[in-house]
């Protein structure tokens, strides 16, 4: 029962680190390089336009859950129906070039790490690339808020708020490069 509960904390903050690390991320400071019909930064981050920030709930949660085919299927609704690669034009060379944007990449890896909890399989090469992925992510991009905190082992405190930017926005210019509609969906 703890391996559950150490699990779902475990999940639950990954989640919300992967959709901290666009926050952190603030492309908008960096000079921009410009392909056909999207804008990145000089280090290939998508320039989306968040606007105002969204509030979300920190807690404990029916969904996503390791242990059951529903959770399964909201994991696997978090990459866009186009999947997490996106093919973009260089205009200098006319080269398509296909890229994975980060936060669906650490998303993805979320689902097949709990696919594999789910499955009770030892840990897949996938997995393990996930793992350090998701690491190496964190490392990179730390979320530096501090968290409410029951005692000095930092057990969490069930739940809080907090405020994160709208990452639907990275949703609806994914679609777009896709061609698609938007489906914006709200984790």
């Amino acid at each position: 029962m703890r391996l559950v509960f150490a699990f779902k904390v475990i999940l639950t903050t990954a989640i919300a680190i992967g959709l901290v690390n666009i926050i952190a991320r603030r492309p908008w400071l960096s000079n921009s390089r410009y392909f056909e019909g999207v804008a990145l930064s000089h280090d290939l981050s998508l320039q989306v336009k968040f606007g105002e920030p969204v509030w979300m709930r920190v807690d404990q949660t029916a969904h996503y859950r390791a242990d059951t085919d529903e959770g399964g299927e909201e994991f696997a609704k978090l990459v866009p129906r186009g999947g997490h690669t996106v093919r973009i034009k260089d205009a200098e060379t006319g080269e398509n070039r296909i890229y994975t944007v980060t936060l669906f990449h650490q998303l993805k890896c979320l689902g097949i790490i709990r696919d594999n909890y789910a499955a009770k399989r030892p840990p897949s090469s996938t997995t393990r690339h996930c793992m350090n992925y998701l690491r190496q992510s964190i490392l990179c991009h730390p979320n530096m808020s501090i968290e409410p905190a029951v005692n000095n082992l930092g057990s969490a405190v069930r739940g809080y708020e907090t405020v994160c930017r709208d990452w639907t926005k990275v949703y609806e210019e994914v679609d777009r490069l896709h061609g698609m509609t938007s489906d914006v969906r709200r984790v």
